[in-house]
């Protein structure tokens, strides 16, 4: 399963895209590096019927595949506004996290 890595502002990959039969996934996990570090991760999942919604918000051509948009977005150096955007709900999605 191909991964694309969405880059935020300092560089560093800040989600991680794929695609599978349930949708499109945008995925993040952190290992804490201590002993009283948690780890964390977190998945947003949008459907299908949303993807048109994601090229909209950037002004891409929705007809594109959209792992092909996704690398758009993140080339145009736009990774933390999509991850604002999934986070606060602007893309409609599935929300998803667990600590340890």
């Amino acid at each position: 399963m191909a991964q694309i890595p969405i880059i935020g502002s300092e560089g560093k990959p800040i989600l991680y895209a794929y695609l599978d039969d349930e949708g499109l996934h945008f995925q993040f996990e952190y290992y804490g590096d201590g002993e009283n570090s948690m780890d964390y991760e977190f998945i947003h999942t949008v459907a299908p019927s949303d993807y048109a919604s994601i090229a909209h918000r950037f002004g891409l051509n929705p007809t594109t595949e959209i792992l092909t948009i996704i690398q758009q977005i993140t080339d145009m150096g736009r990774g933390e506004e999509l991850k604002t955007a999934l986070t606060d709900k602007e893309i409609t999605n599935e929300f998803f996290s667990w600590m340890s």
